[in-house]
């Protein structure tokens, strides 16, 4: 794999050299042959032409020295507005940032971001301000602030998005159904005006945890083409694509495609039409992680330790269409319509993590095989307008927004390992492996078990709201904002395969609001205070323990003051916050009755989550970027089923560390021997974080213990054209856990990637 894998980046690198050299060659030529026609012409092409290609350097110097973090808070408030107009907490991480962290996946950002946490191997998998997120929450990640990633599994790549917004707190008077922590919103890159083309090559290895460097290695490919399609630039285009095929350190594998089309059509000076398209294919070894027995981290075996079968696999196909009509009236009106569609299916063929055994050294297994299919259609159309009543300057929004989504969990194969006896053991007719000495090709082969009548359920939910938000500017100091939202949502779910025959339906609306006020006593500070709420229905999957989904749509409500400031000619930028988020009707897992298949929930009560973020990006020196966050989060359960009495009051949600830190540097030698060389160093730290909770009858908890984590880089221009990054993950090889996975709790526990080693580089031509 490493021979394969290294072959593949000399072969890329090479023929991306020659690419660029051939277009240099083309143009040389081209302009040989103009110049022998109409001379005067080819020197006012040639001067646009140089003025371009310095235009083009300067834009890829600033992305390397650039913000880590923009100025821009689009997402907060749908307008566009400075961050400190705003009186919520965002933070808009730029290309710049993207780059120095130098990574082909987006959920390897999270760490570097305040009050973000990463749970799980799929970009849901993440929790902010102490609530959690899963595969079910569309809406916790957003693509150009449209619910509906193209992979449920996986990491968005990072060569997808221009930036990437975070937005903390309820957020669904303006986005709809979300979890109150906030949510993450992708900006996928545009199309461009000018002619650029750049070629990124990723090569990464494993060095730590047992693992000796080259043992397992990874290729990554990126290409990303822009510029106009017509003489007159009212025709744009972009394409992007990428091309991975890597080892894990797991023992596992991955390969993944993705493609991303994009077109602009500038119809008029008013009025512009971009269509985009994704495409994304993911073929993996089926990984249901680690375990930890007796709930203890102690007992967890080692990171590199596998439960499934060599030929355990999970695939996964995605497409997505969207399309973004804007138009500028002559009022200084602005219209917006956004529509994106997602189709997606996968399947899983191979052996689950069940339950840890009484002895405490077996897993129980279960065979299963599942095909599931997704569809995502959602629209959202907006009229911003500014205007005056009397003294008080107005920025009004009113929009429509919803959509459907329809999901088909399609269970082929579902037969769970024995609990007792001798088929519980380890060996050639169990179904169970050993947690510390795991065997494989021993159990019966998954062909074996016969695809019965497990059960096939098909859910569709469909939610429509209509908003409204005015940002008003009261005086020269003060401003203030208001919002509104009426939202509905639907759900019909029914089981189409295995008797009963059943089916469901039911209906929840709401009207939330939000608030806020600024107070800027100079153009350097803001003091705010905002309220801020949201609303989540039940998943249409969710059942109690009979089968029935009768649960209420969970709702929440924050409360946060805070202060942000522009300090020493904008070299500092900082934001503290301080905030209270209560949450009602959350579900927490439940035991199942007899012949309930599947997972069960009850309605439990509420969590909270209090505390406060302080968030620093500064420029000690302009080449020198400093990037600074801290974040204490005290998240538990407040209430159980009103009973006061129960282990879950006062338990920590999990996957919410109460403290969390990172620090990434970076500095650029300007000058000197060492001109073109820079250095970045990133340090994060987690404190312990709850793995399960306590219940009735079971009252231990998983805690998984504190890590601080080092990583450092290396950068190099070369020809002050191409970039050479390269970097040292994890480098004193710490032994860490991310979290849990968001279902299963102490039977998916994450483990964090060992010292890891990545060589890139970036070759851009026309």
């Amino acid at each position: 794999m490493f021979v394969r894998s290294s072959l593949a980046s000399a072969i890329a690198a090479g023929l991306s050299l020659l690419l660029s050299q051939a277009v240099l060659a083309h143009d040389a030529g081209t302009d040989s042959t103009a110049a022998t026609d109409v001379a005067a012409a080819t020197g006012d092409a040639n001067a646009a032409d140089k003025d371009d290609k310095k235009e083009q350097q300067e834009l890829e110097a600033v992305q390397v020295t650039g913000r880590f973090i923009s100025k821009g808070a689009r997402s907060a408030m749908k307008q566009d507005l400075d961050v400190r107009d705003t009186p919520y907490s965002v933070a808009d991480y730029s290309q710049s940032f993207m780059k120095a962290i130098e990574t082909a996946n987006l959920t390897d950002l999270y760490s570097y971001m305040t009050g973000v946490s990463r749970g799980g191997v799929t970009g849901y998998d993440i929790s902010i301000r102490g609530f959690k997120t899963t595969q079910a929450d569309e809406g916790a990640i957003l693509v150009d602030g449209l619910p509906g990633l193209s992979g449920r599994f996986g990491s968005p790549p990072t060569v997808m998005a221009e930036r990437v917004e975070v937005v903390k707190g309820p957020a669904s008077v303006l986005y709809g159904e979300a979890q109150p922590g906030g949510f993450v919103n992708i900006i996928t890159k545009k199309p461009q005006d000018k002619a650029s083309g750049v070629i990124d090559i990723l090569s990464t290895t494993y060095s730590g945890a047992g693992l000796s460097f080259g043992d397992t290695a990874g290729f990554t490919g990126d290409l990303d083409l822009t510029g106009p399609i017509d003489k007159d630039r009212r025709f744009l285009y972009r394409v992007v694509a990428e091309s991975s095929d890597r080892d894990t350190f797991r023992g596992g594998w991955e390969r993944a495609f993705y493609f991303a089309p994009s077109v602009t059509w500038q119809m008029n000076d008013s009025t512009s039409l971009r269509l985009s398209a994704e495409y994304r294919k993911r073929t993996n070894a089926y990984d249901n992680l680690l375990v930890a027995p007796a709930k203890n981290a102690a007992l967890i075996a080692p990171i590199t330790t596998r439960y499934q079968e060599p030929n355990d696999v999970q695939q996964e196909k995605g497409r997505s269409v969207t399309a973004a009509l804007e138009h500028s009236f002559d009022n200084e009106g602005v219209w917006n319509l956004a529509v994106r569609s997602v189709r997606g299916s996968d399947t899983a063929t191979g052996y689950d993590n069940v339950a840890v055994l009484a002895d405490l050294t077996t897993l129980q297994r279960r065979a299963r095989g599942q095909i599931n299919h997704r569809s995502y259609d959602y629209v959202d159309t907006n009229y911003s307008q500014a205007f005056k009543t009397g003294f008080i300057e107005h920025k009004l929004l009113v929009g429509l927004g919803g959509g459907t989504n329809r999901t088909d969990f399609n269970r082929l194969q579902f037969y769970n390992g024995a609990t007792t006896g001798a088929l519980a053991k380890p060996g050639p007719k169990s179904l169970n492996i050993d947690i510390y000495d795991p065997i494989f090709g021993v159990s019966p082969p998954l062909s074996s078990f016969p695809i019965g009548t497990v059960n096939d359920r098909v859910t569709t939910e469909s939610n429509a709201g209509a908003y409204l938000s005015d940002v008003m500017t009261l005086s020269e100091h003060w401003k203030a904002s208001f919002g509104l939202r009426y939202t509905r949502d639907e759900q019909n779910g029914k089981e189409i395969k295995t008797p009963p025959l059943t089916s469901s339906s039911k209906a929840d609306s709401d009207v939330m609001p939000t608030a806020g006020i600024l107070y800027q006593p100079s153009e350097h500070w803001t003091y705010y205070y905002s309220y801020a709420t949201s609303f989540v229905a039940a998943s249409p999957t969710a059942q109690d323990a009979a089968g029935n989904n009768p649960f209420k749509p969970t709702t929440a409500k924050q409360n946060e003051v805070g202060v942000k400031a522009d300090l020493l000619d904008n070299r500092v930028t900082t934001t503290l916050a301080l905030f209270d988020i209560q949450k009602t009707n959350t579900l927490a897992v439940a035991t199942c009755n007899v012949g309930v298949p599947g997972t069960c929930s009850q309605q439990v009560g509420g969590e909270r989550s209090k505390g406060y973020e302080w968030e620093i990006e500064a420029h000690p020196l302009e080449n020198w970027q400093v990037l600074f966050g801290f974040a204490h989060t005290n998240a538990k359960v407040a209430k159980s089923n009103g009973a006061k009495t129960s282990p879950l009051v006062d338990s920590r949600l999990t996957n919410a560390p109460l403290n969390s830190a990172h620090v990434w540097s970076r500095y650029d030698f300007a000058e000197g021997a060492l001109k073109n060389f820079g250095v970045g160093v990133g340090v994060t730290y987690v404190s312990e974080v709850a793995g399960s909770q306590p219940s009735l009858s079971d009252l231990r908890v998983l805690t998984l213990p504190g890590h601080v984590v080092t990583d450092l880089v290396f950068y190099y221009q070369l020809l002050d054209k191409y970039t050479v990054t390269l970097k040292f993950g994890n480098l004193f090889d710490k032994t860490y856990f991310e979290g849990v996975n968001s279902t299963t709790n102490e039977i998916g526990v994450v483990p964090g990637a060992p010292r890891n080693v990545q060589l890139a580089v970036k070759v851009p031509f026309l």
